[in-house]
């Protein structure tokens, strides 16, 4: 009898330390959804369905900039606003009269020291498409660049971010 009650004891204590050391609200996995968060923003600001942009309408400029706020720390927001590069891919698809697709993304982390850190850098690549209002294909453009990922209180945000120029050089090839 004193047998089956030392087992019960030994069994209930082994139960509250398994019950204990449980993690039942495991953390995100911040690698993944910081790819995710970074493939959405890809998507998003680079996708033109309508080439028709009213870029008199400065109430409309702002909204397009705003709506690009809440995936990036409010510094490198300000930064990335100034130069206008949201409006970028919009201005590129009104001057070709094309629409603008995003294809084959991929963010790649590097530096092996991060996961010690409340950041991940990664090398980015994507193919943008380039089709006109008849539905064919104009061009294909393969870009490349890096983003910063960080952890802060208000969720995950772009901390840096870089794509080269290949999106302003072509602005700038429509213009000559």
């Amino acid at each position: 009898m004193r047998r089956l009650l030392v087992l019960l004891c030994y069994s209930f204590v082994l139960l509250y330390i398994v019950a204990a050391c449980e993690n039942r609200d495991a953390p995100p996995n911040f690698t993944s959804d910081a790819v995710k968060l970074g493939e959405q923003f890809l998507k998003e600001v680079y996708t033109v369905d309508d080439p028709d942009f009213d870029f008199d309408n400065i109430e409309l400029i702002n909204d397009v900039q705003n709506r690009f706020s809440t995936y990036f720390t409010k510094k490198e927001f300000a930064n990335l606003a100034a130069t206008r590069f949201f409006l970028l891919p919009k201005q590129v698809a009104n001057k070709q009269n094309n629409t603008i697709s995003v294809q084959s993304i991929a963010l790649d982390k590097y530096d092996g020291n991060q996961e010690e850190s409340n950041s991940l850098d990664f090398d980015h690549s994507f193919t943008l498409i380039f089709t006109d209002r008849a539905g064919n294909e104009i061009d294909k453009v393969k870009m490349k660049g890096q983003m910063t990922v960080i952890d802060t209180k208000n969720g995950l945000k772009i901390d840096r971010y870089y794509d080269g120029n290949i999106i302003k050089d072509k602005l700038h090839d429509q213009a000559d």
